[in-house]
């Protein structure tokens, strides 16, 4: 169970630092929208603006708030618990199975086509274009 915290953990902390990027970048679009972007204040250099900083307590309080509150830790210590029962495919499976799937594409792609010239002509013939040439 220890084991698990730190994937916990690490998936909700991976969670916050994703809002954290969408929440910076849509109230950074929505203040361009009402062209109030004047108030976007540079507070440690160019690159941490005020947004960014209103979405990383968003993002950190989002993070925190999984990590602490009972039911979505228990369902994300489940999904580890249950990830760890898959079996992966190895290295020569991933292979060969990548090699049907392209070979079945393109068995696909020229039965298409094969189908799309038959069909094409046949349509030309059951109704003759009426240009010159």
């Amino acid at each position: 169970m220890n084991s698990n915290r730190r994937w916990v953990a690490m998936s909700f902390l991976a969670f916050g630092a994703l809002l954290w990027v969408l929440t910076t970048k849509l109230i950074a679009t929505m203040m361009v929208w009402f062209g109030i972007e004047e108030f976007d204040f540079h507070l440690v250099g160019e690159r941490f603006t005020l947004t960014t900083l209103v979405g990383l307590l968003i993002g950190g309080f989002a993070a925190l708030y999984g990590y602490r509150h009972p039911t979505l830790s228990t369902l994300m210590n489940e999904v580890v618990v249950e990830l760890k029962k898959v079996t992966w495919p190895t290295g020569k499976e991933t292979r060969s199975a990548t090699v049907v799937v392209i070979i079945t594409v393109f068995i696909m792609a020229l039965f298409l086509g094969v189908f799309d010239l038959f069909w094409s002509k046949f349509m030309d013939a059951l109704y003759p274009s009426s240009q010159a040439g």
